[in-house]
């Protein structure tokens, strides 16, 4: 199997599990020194003295220990915004390789768009451009060691952003 080939059905694996909820398989994807970030970004004009700077703060910034606990909010059955259960899609594309810093590290681009419906109308999306390091495992499986997914949006037109990218 060729390399890319075998990035992308990682990341199509990934959009699966998460399409179906499946936390605990995501998890097993994961880097125990993941950072997953998503950044929330300002629109600049190019004339403006501060058009470089675009982020000030996260959406997400969470490590593995934070993720985890984001997991199990998400898993809990009650009165919340994962019940019930929106319909979740993600479309991976625009999947782009490099080699890492390192030899067992891979940069890996790509565009994901997910579309979710929950209830009778509620009908969201959001599109991200993602910047990934995956790292190949001592078992040869590999595992999301980095996360940047930058957002389309200014603003997440979303009732809530309960969702991974």
């Amino acid at each position: 199997m060729s390399l890319h080939h075998e990035v992308e059905q990682c990341l199509f694996r990934e959009a699966r599990l998460l399409d179906g909820f499946q936390f605990e398989g995501w998890r097993a994807l994961l880097d125990p020194d993941i950072h997953y970030s998503v950044p929330a970004r300002r629109t600049h004009y190019l004339r403006a003295a501060n058009a470089a700077r675009d982020i000030d703060t996260d959406h997400y910034d969470d490590d593995y220990e934070s993720l985890t606990l984001r997991l199990a909010r998400m898993s809990r059955p009650g009165p919340s915004s994962m019940d019930p259960r929106p319909r979740e899609v993600r479309t991976v594309s625009n999947i782009e390789i490099e080699h890492g810093d390192v030899d067992d590290e891979l940069k890996v681009y790509s565009v994901i768009i997910l579309m979710r419906n929950r209830l009778l109308d509620q009908e969201e999306h959001v599109a991200a451009r993602r910047e990934d390091v995956w790292r190949r495992a001592s078992d040869g499986r590999l595992l999301l060691y980095r996360r940047r997914a930058l957002i389309t949006h200014n603003t997440i037109l979303m009732a809530n952003m309960n969702s991974l990218l």
